[in-house]
C-alpha cells in the first residue's frame, strides 16, 4: 500500500473532461496481486485506491525499534521487516506524476501532527546511522525534496500509543500549470485491533483520477 500517494490533474486534463477537479489527488494506492494490503481482515488482491479518509493504517504494538535511544512503534522500511514484525508495508507514492511535467522536485511536507507522541520518518543509510526525512519533534526536518515518478519506502515512527492524524503536503511547479499544491491526512493506529492491519473508517469507493 501506497499512503500518502498522489495524482495530479491538470488544467488540460479538466478542459477535456470538466467534471475533473484540478489539482493534486492524495489518496492510498494499494498495487494487489499476492501481496495486496490487508484491509478489515482481508487480502485485496485487486489494484484499488481509496481516499485518506477511508483507511486506518494500524502500526502493531509489538512492532518497535530503538534510534538513537528513542524507543518507536514501527513500521519498517524493508519488506522483509515488515513481514517479521506482522506490520503494512508502507511507501510514499509519486509514480503516477510525470517528471517531465515537473520543474525540478516535489516538495513533500508534514503539514500537521494531532497525536499522543512524536513522528519521524527516515532511511537507513547502510552504515548503522540513520538519514532522517520528517520528524515532528524537529523544525528542520519538516519537509523533503522527492521526484515525480517515484515510488519509496520508509521507516515510520511513532513514540507513544494511540491514534496520529499526519497531514501531508505536496507542491511543485508545473511546467504549464505554474506552482501547485495540496494535502492529505492520514490516520494512523497504535495499537494494532486484533482484526485487521488496515481497517476502514469510512465507505471504501474506488475513486477516478487522472495525471
Amino acid at each position: 500500500m501506497d499512503g500518502p500517494a498522489f495524482g495530479y490533474v491538470s488544467v488540460a486534463d479538466v478542459t477535456d473532461d470538466p467534471s475533473l477537479t484540478q489539482g493534486f489527488e492524495p489518496h492510498f494506492h494499494n498495487e494487489g496481486g499476492a501481496d495486496g494490503a490487508v484491509i478489515n481482515g482481508n487480502a485485496v488482491t485487486t489494484e484499488s485506491e481509496y481516499d485518506p479518509s477511508d483507511l486506518v493504517i494500524v502500526v502493531p504494538q509489538t512492532s518497535t525499534i530503538t534510534v538513537a535511544s528513542t524507543n518507536y512503534y514501527w513500521l519498517p522500511e524493508t519488506e522483509q521487516d515488515a513481514t517479521d514484525k506482522g506490520a503494512p508495508f508502507l511507501g510514499l507514492g509519486l509514480e503516477e506524476l510525470v517528471e517531465t511535467d515537473w520543474e525540478d522536485g516535489l516538495t513533500i511536507s508534514l503539514n500537521s501532527i494531532n497525536g499522543p507522541g512524536n513522528f519521524r520518518l527516515w532511511q537507513d543509510d547502510g552504515f548503522g546511522g540513520v538519514n532522517i526525512f520528517l520528524d515532528s519533534n524537529d523544525p528542520s526536518k519538516s519537509s523533503f525534496e522527492l521526484l515525480a515518478g517515484l515510488h519509496t519506502h520508509y521507516n515510520w515512527g511513532f513514540t507513544a500509543l494511540g491514534t496520529y492524524q499526519l497531514e501531508f503536503g505536496i507542491s511543485g511547479t508545473h511546467v504549464d500549470d505554474g506552482l501547485q499544491s495540496g494535502s492529505g491526512t492520514y490516520t494512523f493506529l497504535v495499537p494494532e485491533p486484533s482484526t485487521a492491519l488496515l481497517g476502514a473508517l469510512a465507505s471504501i469507493g474506488l475513486l477516478r483520477r487522472r495525471r
